[in-house]
């Protein structure tokens, strides 16, 4: 079982006004609430004391069930939707979904911002987050299967926490 910490519900993304992020978001219809944890095994994920315990070999099944997926980043986040899009059609062997179509899994790839706390310690920090849904009824997103976090340096650039993060995901499952 593989113990990743979760996000509190309401980080800002970026480090701009709360109110201006939530007028991005809600522009976009992303949500800021944390996924909803599961109790039952299929589920995948269980959250406790903010850190999600995730079932590989649950998640491992329920990606190899999976013939459509879709991608779902923050803002106009071209850098995580190119390096998804790669990932799921070169690398998982998966067809993208297109906007609004049917999708079996559901990937979020959306950074993780400081909560306006000055951070001076000279450890790593929680970057940036993969998280794997299953697909609900309606097309949105349904139960949590996977949830990855990236931590580093809190001055390293976007692109290189989307890059290091999907590095993180295809080493921990050998996708080449």
């Amino acid at each position: 079982m593989l113990r990743s910490r979760a996000s509190p519900p309401y980080r800002p993304l970026l480090r701009l006004p709360a109110k201006c992020i939530a007028i991005a978001i809600a522009g976009l219809g992303l949500s800021l609430t944390p996924a909803r944890a599961q109790s039952d095994a299929a589920a995948g994920c269980t959250l406790k004391n903010h850190v999600y315990t995730c079932d590989g070999a649950a998640f491992q099944k329920a990606l190899a069930g999976a013939q459509t997926v879709s991608i779902e980043t923050h803002n106009t986040d071209g850098v995580a939707r190119s390096q998804l899009q790669e990932l799921i059609a070169k690398k998982l062997a998966k067809t993208v979904a297109t906007e609004g179509g049917h999708a079996d899994l559901n990937f979020l790839l959306i950074p993780i911002a400081e909560q306006g706390v000055v951070n001076t310690s000279p450890g790593d920090v929680d970057l940036g987050t993969l998280r794997v849904y299953t697909a609900a009824a309606d097309g949105s997103r349904g139960q949590l299967v996977w949830a990855e976090t990236f931590s580093g340096q809190s001055d390293l650039p976007w692109p290189a926490v989307v890059h290091g993060l999907i590095q993180q995901f295809q080493s921990r499952f050998h996708i080449k």
